[in-house]
């Protein structure tokens, strides 16, 4: 059976949102600010993390009458991005699919095998799998290299594009025949970037849109500056499926130093749709945007969906905007996002919320807070960011555009978020992140996303799972949230992250995501040991997946009946404000629902 839940808490957290709310309760403990996240390119060795593979063993995940999950891979290297998740799964238009991932077989903590897992559904079944201890897949590629964009072409062909830790490059594995043939390497560039983002597009899906990041100074990296940004996010364009490329090391529109000090690692994502292409980027300290083009490439716009309210931010600079002699607490993104192009060529973007703070200008850091909740949303019909936003309260500034449209829930219905002591792993993000987007025929919009789950646990940490929402009426209202992956047989003990859905929904989801015994990963702040890590495909019926759920517009009939002009959002909280001083969204006034866009 599947597990429902109500999203009614969903929108009440730590710091309530261009709302005047009470919000949900959480631990002081939770509540709690964190340096900067750490960052790896993957080259790093770590043997204070080698130890004796750990007796775990995946069991035949359970069927559901909603979801199936099947083991697709093994890696003891599990760390799949840094923030957002690359496109890991390309659904063919024969039926049959291609999955990818970051792999590795090895225990000692340098994983010199590193590389392209890959594993392909030919409609009937998937390749053979070799359970742990392995070895498992062996990589695609000649080279030690991670962070693979999977991507199939008009011409039949397919490739992985990845970084390359042992040459230094972006490394192109490719074959001429999806799920046949050898695979072979090439090279993009000579220069050595990291982290890139790759998406199909073009008139005959033979166009490669890429974006990389040049390696960036400071700290344990050992690049210099590009035009005097502190790590550079370049464009690339081949429209020959990667044999030539006819836009290198292109700087985007209005991502130079005069808006920027630099960009970091994988907060970005890239979708393409024939001509139009669009590019996300989820900022922590800066603005976020989306630069969109509709002639393949040739030309952008941009549009910034989180006016930041200062440019150029250095960590120690301080920020006091409303001058109460406090530092100013800020929400922003967590860095993790994805970015769709629907049937009408429109742009969506979703992505976790975070706030930061930089109380201390003297550490040469800021700091962000893990306990955030929330998955926010936009998309170009709601406009541009305003410069200004909201203040929320004593030095808490809001960016105040888009909508919440799911977190971490009071599962218990307490009233509180009652989590562990340590909460979930840390992946430096929020309590709600890791979203994929897709679309149906019907111009349905789904996003699955993974957050932590009130009361599973290990009595340390709290565990991850994969839900997910949908919107039929382009992104105006959301559905409740579903638990795709319960795991019902382990109590609900296994983490589930790195979810990468395929953008085309039929009338099933399909998603890869990675499965393990113990939140967190070994990368990260938690700095796990080394141990085996599932890569599930999972597949979720559409039909009846929303049955017995309720929606976002909550119409009760104390609301519907109220006709003294009181204004009431669609989780059926009051409004003080004139309606003209609302942030754009749905209201119900004098029982009408009325959209305030503006």
């Amino acid at each position: 059976m599947k597990k429902t839940i109500t999203i009614f808490f969903s929108f009440l957290f730590t710091l309530s949102l261009s709302a005047q709310i009470n919000p949900i309760k959480i631990s002081k403990e939770l509540d709690k600010a964190e340096k900067n996240k750490i960052i790896r390119s993957g080259d790093e060795s770590l043997p204070h993390l080698m130890v004796n593979p750990n007796p775990h063993t995946f069991a035949a995940p359970n069927g559901k009458n909603t979801a199936t999950e099947e083991i697709i891979g093994y890696t003891t290297y599990d760390l799949q991005t840094n923030s957002s998740v690359q496109n890991r799964i390309v659904v063919h238009a024969d039926g049959t699919i291609s999955a990818a991932w970051t792999g590795s077989s090895e225990m000692n903590a340098a994983w010199a095998d590193r590389g392209t897992g890959y594993n392909y559904f030919d409609g009937s079944a998937w390749g053979a799998v070799i359970p742990p201890p392995g070895p498992f897949t062996v990589r695609l590629e000649d080279s030690r290299v991670g962070w693979p964009s999977l991507l199939a072409f008009g011409n039949g062909g397919e490739s992985a594009m990845t970084h390359s830790t042992q040459n230094n490059n972006i490394n192109n594995a490719n074959r001429s025949s999806i799920g046949n043939g050898p695979w072979g390497d090439s090279y993009v560039s000579e220069d050595y970037l990291i982290w890139n983002r790759s998406a199909v597009g073009g008139i005959d899906e033979n166009t490669i849109h890429m974006v990389a990041l040049t390696e960036p100074t400071g700290g344990t990296w050992t690049g210099t500056l590009y035009n005097g940004l502190n790590g550079a996010l370049l464009y690339f364009r081949s429209q020959d499926a990667g044999n030539t490329w006819d836009i290198e090391m292109m700087q985007l529109p209005e991502m130079d130093t005069a808006y920027f000090v630099g960009f970091s690692a994988d907060r970005y994502a890239i979708a393409a749709k024939g001509e139009t292409v669009a590019l996300a980027y989820f900022n922590g300290w800066g603005d976020s945007f989306i630069l969109k083009s509709t002639d393949n490439g040739d030309s952008w716009t941009k549009t910034i969906f989180v006016d930041f309210p200062v440019d150029r931010y250095v960590a120690d600079s301080g920020i006091d905007i409303d001058a109460d002699g406090t530092p100013d607490s800020l929400f922003t993104t967590d860095g993790s996002g994805a970015i769709l192009i629907d049937n009408n060529d429109m742009v969506h973007v979703t992505y976790g919320n975070m706030r930061v703070l930089d109380a201390d200008l003297s550490d040469g850091q800021s700091s962000f807070f893990p306990g955030t909740n929330g998955l926010m949303y936009w998309n170009e019909n709601m406009g541009a960011s305003t410069t200004g936003g909201t203040w929320i309260g004593p030095s808490l500034w809001d960016h105040d555009n888009g909508l919440i449209i799911g977190a971490s829930e009071d599962m218990d219905g307490s009233g509180a978020l009652e989590l562990s002591i340590n909460g979930g792993g840390n992946y430096g993000s929020g309590l709600s992140t890791m979203p994929n987007m897709g679309v149906d025929a019907s111009g349905v919009v789904w996003v699955s996303y993974s957050t932590v789950v009130e009361g599973i646990t290990n009595g340390d940490q709290d565990f991850r799972h994969i839900f997910v929402t949908k919107s039929t009426d382009g992104g105006t209202t959301w559905s409740a949230s579903v638990d795709v992956t319960p795991q019902d047989g382990f109590n609900g003990m296994l983490e589930c992250v790195y979810g990468s859905m395929s953008p085309m929904v039929d009338d099933k989801i399909k998603i890869v995501y990675q499965q393990d015994f113990e939140p967190g990963n070994t990368l990260g702040a938690d700095a796990d040991f080394v141990d085996y890590n599932a890569i599930v495909y999972l597949e979720v019926d559409t039909v009846g997946l929303f049955d017995n759920t309720t929606t976002s517009i909550i119409e009760t009939d104390n609301i519907n009946s109220i006709k003294d002009n009181r204004i009431f959002d669609i989780l059926g909280r009051e409004w003080k404000k004139d309606f003209a001083d609302l942030p754009k969204g749905i209201y119900i006034i004098n029982g009408k629902k009325i959209l305030k866009n503006k």
